[in-house]
This record gives C-alpha cells, structure tokens and sequence, in this order.
C-alpha cells in the first residue's frame, strides 16, 4: 500500500512516544501545526537531551511519520525475537525494538569508511564508534555488521523479523533481488519481512526520467519474485512491478496519499512472509 496522508491515532501516539521521526523536538513542532527541524549533529552532541530521543540522529524523508509506526505495528515485535534491519544507519527503529527486548543485528556498509556514498548535507556519517555511543546512550545493544547483508555471513534462518525501510530504491535491480534473497534465507519459517520502498513522482512512470539522486522507482514485484516469500500485507494496485499496479488508480488517489513536502516521494508498505514449510 501507499502511506495516507491521515495517520491512525494510534501511529501519531506512537510517533509522539518515540518522538519519530524527527526527534521529541520536532515531533512536537508537528503537533503544534509548525515545521520540523532535522538537527542531526546537535543530537550526537548531546544524544542524552531529552529533546531528542532515538530518532533525532539520523536525516529522514517526510514520509518517515508513516513508516516508522506503521513498521512496528506490521512487525509485531515480541521480547525475544531476533531481528536483522538491514541498512538501519543511524535510524532509531533498531534502538526501539532493542528496548523492546528484542535480539537485534543492523547490517549496513555505509559504517565503512570506502563505502559511504552520501552527499547530502543533512546526513550523518555512520560509524561504529558513533553507533556505539547511541547503544550506550539508550542502554541498548544493538549489534552493527559494517558489510553489504550479502556479506555478512549470518546464520541462516535465525531471525524472526527482517526490516528494510527505504534501502531498496538506493539498489540497481538485481542487487535488490539479491538483497530480498538473502533476506529470505535469513528468516525462519514463518518469520516476516517488513519492507518500506521509495516511489518517486518524477520518476518513471509518473515522469520522464529514470532516476534522480536518490535512485531508482524499484520493480518490487521483480525484487521478490523469486524469494519464496508471500506478500501478507500490501495493497498490489499500489506496489510498483505487481501485475495488479494501476498507475490511474494512483494517480486517483494522490489527492490523499502521504507526499514528502521537500521533495516528490511517496512510500509503499508491504510485508512478506517466509512460509512454514
């Protein structure tokens, strides 16, 4: 599906909980009808302030008001599970679901110094030392694998939750496929993926070009075609690459969807599941 515009009263509760996804600041900003200021480098300068929280450090599209409650309502986190988030940066989902009592892994090699692509001046840097200082911060212990999940020589079906917010459009196609694959042979039987995916409006098929500086508008339904898993939650009018995608049914409904104000992202939703046998 496509994130509304109109969020559950039980997301804007949870965003005001965590103070997603900008921080407690902002959040409250939000609330008062004001704009949201995005002050990653404060945070890390005082990460303990009260005025942040576990989602002030890291730079976040305007559709993250959506993903971020809506990721933890899909997921049905339990203490206890074992949970991979894949390309998690800085982004404060991996520190809530370790307060949750999960077991958690993030797997991402932008925290290597010959592999941080990034340019925009909003974004801070990961690295193992400032990770570290947020686990220290929020008592958690969040484990940080500086490889490609591909890489990362993890245990097959060892976690009960993969989370994947807004990596796969950063991917060229088959090393998205590759990403879904390995993602599968992580989970158990039965486990969930919970995947957030970019949809740009000036890209293909809403515009003309095929990619801007943030990447691609993904085949999803290519990405995962292969994996074994099962689409459980999702609307596949509104997932780009499903047979079902109707791009006038979009286009119709765009009046009510969840546009980012700085620039023209929209962000699908969906969830897979690793059958039991």
């Amino acid at each position: 599906m496509l994130a509304r515009k109109e969020l559950p009263p039980e997301f804007v509760e949870w965003n005001k909980q965590w103070g997603a996804p900008y921080g407690h600041r902002s959040a409250r900003l939000i609330a008062e009808g004001k704009r949201p200021v995005q002050r990653p480098a404060q945070a890390v300068a005082d990460p303990a302030n009260p005025d942040y929280g576990p989602f002030a450090f890291q730079h976040a599209s305007g559709t993250r008001v959506h993903e971020y409650p809506w990721m933890f309502a899909a997921a049905g986190l339990e203490p206890g599970m074992r949970v991979l988030d894949v390309g998690g940066g800085l982004s404060g989902q991996q520190f809530v679901a370790a307060e949750a009592g999960c077991e958690v892994v993030n797997v991402d090699p932008s925290a290597r110094d010959d592999y941080n692509v990034w340019t925009d001046p909003g974004y801070l840097p990961l690295s193992p030392e400032l990770h570290q200082r947020i686990n220290d911060t929020f008592g958690t212990d969040v484990r940080l694998i500086a490889e490609r999940i591909q890489d990362a020589d993890l245990e097959p079906e060892s976690f009960d939750r993969v989370l994947c917010l807004s990596v796969l459009e950063h991917l060229d196609p088959a090393e998205a496929k590759e990403v879904i694959e390995v993602c599968a042979r992580l989970l158990r039987p039965g486990g969930l993926m919970v995947l957030t995916v970019d949809l740009f409006l000036d890209l293909k098929p809403f515009g003309v070009l095929e990619e801007n500086m943030w990447g691609i508008n993904q085949d999803v339904g290519a990405a995962i075609a292969d994996s074994g898993l099962v689409l459980e939650t999702g609307d596949p009018r509104e997932l780009l690459g499903f047979p079902e995608f109707d791009l006038d049914h979009v286009v119709a409904s765009l009046p009510e969807i969840l546009i980012a104000p700085l620039y023209p992202v929209m962000s699908q939703s969906l969830t897979l599941r690793k059958p039991q046998t």
